[in-house]
């Protein structure tokens, strides 16, 4: 007999076993119930057990059970009888929802025997019931299966579920232009202002005011259901499209099309937000003023599809809008509107009007009277040589000589900017007459610059100044010792070997330079030799002419020009070397220019080696290696000094206690190690500078103007050619891709 656990009471025996829904026995049948064993059933969740009926089983709720279950009743008498009895089924009972669109079925074991339960006769008995649709044998079966194994109480939630009616539904939208799709392509379309700069990739097509952007498929019409009685359900509801229209878009009256309310590109964003973005597709104009308010310029964009072209009333709109009135350039307005109508707007920016700049006068400056050039530049004689003789860096002059005058600064000229504004122009400024040491205004002429004495003249840039200079009468030797000077210097006569010459300004020696230093902060003019057995050496800033060189050293921060021949030298420019010799113009040593070397004839026939070297400046070379030598030194003082820190910061590391005066020696230690570092660290970087400046290939040349003998070797950055067959000129070599090519 089935009760519910809330009727148990102790005394009780289960008639089967106790499940736990995994499956597992609770409590075995024939156990009698204790108080405690009914607890347990309450807090496991039982709700109904089978026990031992007390008295004779009783069939009742007949009306929901199978027709062909009846009453009966056994007696100990009828034993026989019992088993030959045929199979009875369960209990069922139906509970069907008041909407008709599911059912329950409670399947509950009696004490009758032969108990059997088939898939078949639970659909006839649903079917005696009235339900017809949505029948779940699966459910049915599986619940089947169960009963098989253990005969106790069942419930089939859904044993039938009704089919609810699926409504209508408006259609999808067709769209019969093209449109934009993500927020991406919007945005580009957004902050563009004229036609012609839209991205080419864009799917665009204008629309104007009453096209029709897209419409509504065919409605899907609704779909009627059906409850558990197999009786048909409908409704009325409508799912209606779900999209969002912009403020630019509208449906029509009966929803079948969307319509554009305004010009632009229609656009269809996430499947649900269909609008239009306004678009002005006639052809633009924009002005732009440069910042000094004198030019105007026009960029014409042409019109997209169904736009109108720029005409001269536009463009004198906007001009007027704009204010400008001065300076327009008719003829090229004109010009484009011509272009215009055959349909070639212009690509760049177009000057449409000018202003008219001042003209501010010219500031007062100074004719000079004597020749200010602190660099030579020796005339050439017919057959190519040149004379010295006749040359001079130092120039004399006498006591009233007129060295400078005046000229007074000019008037200005006022303009006038696009918007009609007249711009005023600034008078020159007048000068000063650049007195110096030893010069006066001259009395009657105040625009006119005077020597106050005799002396050498000379303008240092700022002043016209006049000194006597330094002039040795002869040679510089035992008699005159060796000479420095701030100034510049005369020598009438030689130079000997073994002597010494500082100068300032600029030297001018009339003889010969024998083995001697000479350093110079301008110009160097030696009117004969540079001679000597190799231990003479001349340093210049300025330019060095000499008339022609054997065996010494020259460098010049400038120009080294030679008139005749250089003979086993070494030579360095900072910027060109010119060597007039002819026939002989370089035989031996070295020569090396950033910019050019340009010679008559380079080596001679017994093939001497003569190094011609462009492209690279000495200067930097020079400055490379002392760099390279200072961070040599650092390192090698840093080596020394980490080899004694390291000794402190281990003995620290050990735990060994060092002195007072021991640490002051670590922590001075580590600063010095960490001022060295920093030394070392702007010295490379300085050297990577240097080595950005230190080549100059791409324009570098050199100049044969008549031969070049085998021996000779052409340097050219990393490239070297050896002159084995004779090269004649004219020919310049050069550094093409990378490669020396003679040309």
């Amino acid at each position: 007999m089935l009760i519910d656990i809330e009727n148990a009471k102790p005394g009780m025996t289960l008639l089967e076993d106790v499940l736990l829904p995994n499956g597992a026995i609770l409590l075995h049948a024939n156990q009698s119930l204790t108080e405690s064993l009914i607890e347990i059933l309450k807090k496991r969740g039982i709700r109904k057990i089978q026990i031992v009926s007390e008295t004779k089983p009783n069939i009742t709720d007949k009306a929901t059970l199978h027709p062909d279950i009846s009453d009966s009743s056994e007696s100990e008498n009828h034993q026989k009888e019992k088993k030959e009895t045929p199979p009875s089924l369960p209990k069922l009972r139906l509970i069907i929802k008041d909407d008709l669109m599911s059912a329950k079925l409670c399947i509950e074991p009696t004490e009758a025997p032969n108990q059997i339960l088939t898939v078949d006769e639970i659909v006839n008995f649903l079917h005696s019931n009235g339900i017809e649709h949505g029948i779940n044998k699966k459910a049915i079966s599986d619940t089947i299966e169960k009963w098989k194994k253990h005969k106790r109480y069942y419930e089939i939630d859904n044993v039938a579920v009704g089919t609810l009616p699926i409504p209508a539904k408006e259609g999808n939208l067709e769209f019969k232009v093209k449109y934009l799709s993500n927020v991406s392509e919007i945005e580009k379309v957004k902050q563009t202002k004229y036609y012609s700069d839209l991205p080419k990739d864009l799917p665009l097509q204008r629309v104007d005011e009453g096209d029709i952007i897209a419409v509504r498929d065919e409605d899907t019409p609704m779909v009627p259901g059906r409850n558990i009685k197999n009786e048909l359900i409908e409704t009325k509801e409508l799912i209606k499209l779900e999209i969002s229209l912009d403020p630019n878009v509208t449906f029509s009256s009966d929803r079948k099309q969307l319509i554009s309310k305004i010009t632009g590109f229609a656009y269809f964003l996430d499947n649900r937000i269909v609008g239009v973005i306004p678009f002005n597709f006639d052809a633009g104009i924009e002005i732009t003023i440069s910042s000094d308010r004198m030019k105007a310029d026009m960029i014409l964009h042409a019109p997209g599809f169904g736009g109108k072209d720029i005409t001269l009333s536009a463009i004198n709109n906007i001009l007027s809008e704009q204010k400008i009135i001065y300076g327009i350039k008719d003829e090229v307005l004109n010009k484009i509107l011509e272009n215009i109508s055959n349909g070639n707007y212009p690509s760049e920016p177009i000057t449409i009007a000018e202003g008219l700049m001042p003209k501010n006068g010219e500031n007062g400056t100074i004719k000079f009277l004597f020749n200010t050039e602190t660099s030579l530049k020796p005339k050439l004689n017919k057959d190519g040589t040149v004379d010295y003789k006749n040359l001079s860096i130092v120039e004399t002059v006498t006591k009233g000589q007129e060295l400078a005058i005046l000229i007074p600064p000019t008037k200005g000229t006022s303009g006038k900017d696009i918007f009609g504004k007249e711009i005023p122009a600034t008078d020159g400024k007048p000068t000063k007459l650049p007195a110096g040491p030893n010069t006066m205004i001259h009395p009657q002429k105040p625009d006119v610059l005077i020597a106050a004495t005799d002396g050498n003249v000379r303008y240092n840039g700022t002043n016209v100044e006049v000194s006597e200079g330094y002039v040795i009468k002869g040679d510089v030797d035992f008699s005159t010792g060796n000479i420095k000077y701030p100034k510049s210097i005369i020598v009438s006569g030689d130079i000997k070997s073994g002597f010494k010459i500082e100068c300032g300004g600029d030297l001018q020696v009339s003889g010969t330079i024998e083995d001697s230093e000479i350093i110079v902060e301008g110009n160097v003019l030696c009117k004969l030799g540079f001679i000597g057995q190799g231990k003479g050496i001349i340093n210049a800033k300025g330019d060095v002419n000499i008339l022609f060189i054997k065996n010494q050293t020259v460098k010049s921060k400038q120009n080294i020009t030679i008139a005749k021949e250089a003979l086993n030298s070494n030579l360095f420019a900072k910027k060109s070397i010119t060597i007039h010799g002819n026939p002989l113009s370089i035989a031996g040593g070295s020569l090396i220019a950033r910019d050019s070397i340009t010679a008559f004839t380079i080596g001679n026939m017994s093939g001497i080696k003569t190094l011609i070297e462009v492209g690279k400046d000495y200067t930097l070379i020079e400055e490379m290696e002392k760099t390279d030598s200072q961070i040599a030194e650092l390192l090698e003082n840093r080596k020394k000094l980490l080899l004694t820190y390291q000794k402190y910061e281990k003995a620290q590391k050990m735990n060994i206690k060092i002195s007072a005066k021991e640490e002051f020696l670590l922590s001075k230690l580590k600063t010095t190690l960490a001022k060295y570092e920093q030394q070392i660290r702007i010295l490379e970087e300085r050297k990577i500078t240097i080595s950005e400046k230190m080549y100059n290939l791409n324009s570098c040349f050199i100049r044969i103007e008549h031969s070049a003998k085998p021996g000779t070797i052409f340097k050219i950055g990393q490239r070297h050619f050896l002159v084995k067959n004779e090269i004649i000129g004219p020919k310049n070599v050069r550094y093409i891709n990378e490669e020396i090519r003679i040309i």
